[in-house]
């Protein structure tokens, strides 16, 4: 580490506002280190790695501590009580941090915040969490292991069995496979796995339960990938994005060619009523792009719409690295019935606010942000959008429902409702993470009533 910057203070400092102000921990993060242009690459991980380490294991981190320490943590001075964490954090889980690193640094932290009378409190707890650790720690449940709050625990296994549940409690600890998407515009797969191999990242094809490959989807297998200082990426040759999202854009893709080859109009109007970062509004662009030569009596028309500047930024940041030209990005509320988009669109891509709980590996504290009662107010948020997007629909048209989460209200029940606005269902598919290869994710595709 530098000299002159301490890593550990900072990491203390942005924990601190993050259980202070309640603000998402990325954000925050990004926020404060902003403020260190001097700090080298290798800091700035450290940093990060400190922050993010402590969020994710938050539960498990408590639990321990209330193990060897005569004062809860609820009791503790806020201060005091993150530094232990951050202490017990590198104890537990940073084996390439010396024991002696972690528990005088913990103690200096302590100093600086004038809190000398409580160096040795910090010291005594730290020293207690070392030996609890070499003697083995026995957790009483896989919640507490893998810091998951109880109520999704309970979800996820009374909707999906102790053992299913199990694994994807676990999951809910690091980001897991990290999947990309071709830019088959600009190049093809092969070129792209031997440029990617030349910045040192080995990646594989990707096959279906079936065994049949994805034609545009890698896996990395090895190396430390960092998109925003991968030339690849920074030319629009890929794009990262989970294999759950690939796969419901491929069947999106499947369905909409059968559309077209049914339809005598060629005029196709697409729709992605919540874009943003526009993901898979720019995969459905290169599909169109790439087969345009098949497609040459088909006009298409595609926008991709979110509701706020903010949003669409993002979008077009995408759109502009990947190429996607024909994508036309505009501010729209999708929870506000459009009377000019009644019975005019053809496709229609719905990817609704969720809870999120598919995507905790990736969202260190989304797991605390999300509370069960806001599934309620989620589905019918959802609902809201459903009701619009249906009645936007031409007759025939083709509808793709999907969400980052796996709870049955915001999935199988949303179905059901979908159902009910008259809509046939022509395919879905429920992704589990752990048990399956990528994230939790689920989609749905409905065609309109003739």
């Amino acid at each position: 580490m530098g000299n002159k910057i301490n890593t550990r203070r900072i990491a203390l400092d942005i924990l601190v506002r993050y259980e202070r102000e309640g603000r998402k921990l990325t954000p925050l993060l990004l926020d404060i280190l902003e403020d260190y242009d001097e700090m080298d690459r290798r800091d700035r991980a450290f940093v990060a790695s400190l922050a993010e380490g402590v969020v994710e294991r938050l539960i498990t981190l408590d639990w321990v501590i209330n193990e060897v320490s005569d004062r809860h943590t609820d009791k503790m001075k806020p201060v005091i009580r993150m530094i232990i964490r951050l202490g017990a954090y590198q104890l537990l889980f940073m084996d390439h941090v010396p024991d002696s690193a972690s528990v005088n640094e913990s103690v200096k932290l302590a100093r600086s915040k004038h809190m000398d009378g409580l160096s040795g409190f910090v010291n005594g707890v730290l020293r207690a969490i070392a030996r609890l650790r070499d003697e083995g720690i026995e957790y009483p449940d896989a919640e507490t292991e893998y810091s998951c709050p109880k109520w999704i625990a309970d979800t996820f296994r009374s909707s999906f069995g102790d053992t299913n549940a199990e694994t994807m409690i676990k999951a809910g600890i690091g980001a897991g496979k990290l999947y990309l998407r071709v830019n088959h515009c600009l190049i093809d797969k092969i070129s792209l796995k031997n440029k990617l191999m030349d910045e040192g990242i080995e990646t594989e094809t990707v096959l279906t339960e079936d065994g049949e490959e994805l034609p545009y989807t890698l896996l990395v297998k090895s190396g430390k990938l960092v998109p925003s200082e991968s030339e690849s990426f920074r030319k629009g040759l890929y794009s990262v994005q989970d294999l759950s999202s690939q796969r419901a854009i491929y069947e999106l893709w499947n369905c909409i060619l059968v559309y077209i080859n049914k339809r005598s109009r060629v005029d196709i109007n697409i729709i992605d009523l919540c874009a943003a970062p526009g993901g898979k509004t720019c995969f459905l662009a290169e599909m169109l792009d790439g087969q345009k030569d098949k497609l040459s009596d088909v006009r298409y028309s595609l926008k991709a719409f979110d509701i706020s500047d903010a949003k669409l930024n993002k979008i077009r940041e995408n759109i502009y690295r990947a190429g996607s030209h024909n994508i036309c990005a505009c501010v729209n509320d999708a929870t506000v019935f459009n009377v000019e988009m009644e019975r005019s669109v053809d496709i229609i891509i719905a990817d609704l606010p969720c809870s999120g709980l598919g995507v905790i590996g990736r969202k260190v504290d989304i797991k605390y942000r999300t509370k069960q009662e806001d599934i309620v107010a989620l589905c019918k948020l959802q609902r809201n959008i459903l009701e619009n997007a249906a009645r936007y629909l031409r007759p025939n048209g083709i509808l793709m429902f999907s969400v980052c989460t796996v709870t049955k209200e915001e999935t199988a029940e949303q179905a059901s409702y979908i159902e009910k606005l008259g809509l046939h269902k022509i395919s879905e598919r429920l992704f589990l993470q752990g048990v399956d290869p990528c994230d939790g994710f689920y989609y749905s595709i409905w065609q309109g009533r003739g």
